[in-house]
């Protein structure tokens, strides 16, 4: 398996998300595919516990989030 960019490996074995502040639309799909990836390539007895993670941390609510302030300062200017 590649080195995950949005995940950090944990000493038992399972991966940590990383909390963004601000994700953007094509962040987000990046992150999902990658929690993808990471519980296809685990075996059973882990996936509860990763998804258990992996439910910590929901990046299309940061995506949201990010998306609202855009919305919130466009057509702005400084």
């Amino acid at each position: 398996m590649k080195v995950p960019q949005f995940h950090a490996r944990k000493g038992d074995g399972l991966y940590q998300p990383i909390a963004f502040l601000f994700v953007t639309e094509r962040m987000c799909a990046e992150i999902l595919a990658e929690r993808e990836h990471i519980l296809d390539t685990l075996p059973p007895d882990m996936r509860k516990r990763q998804q258990a993670l992996f439910a910590r941390y929901d990046p299309s609510v940061s995506a949201q989030a990010f998306n609202s302030l855009l919305r919130l300062f466009h057509g702005q200017t400084a």
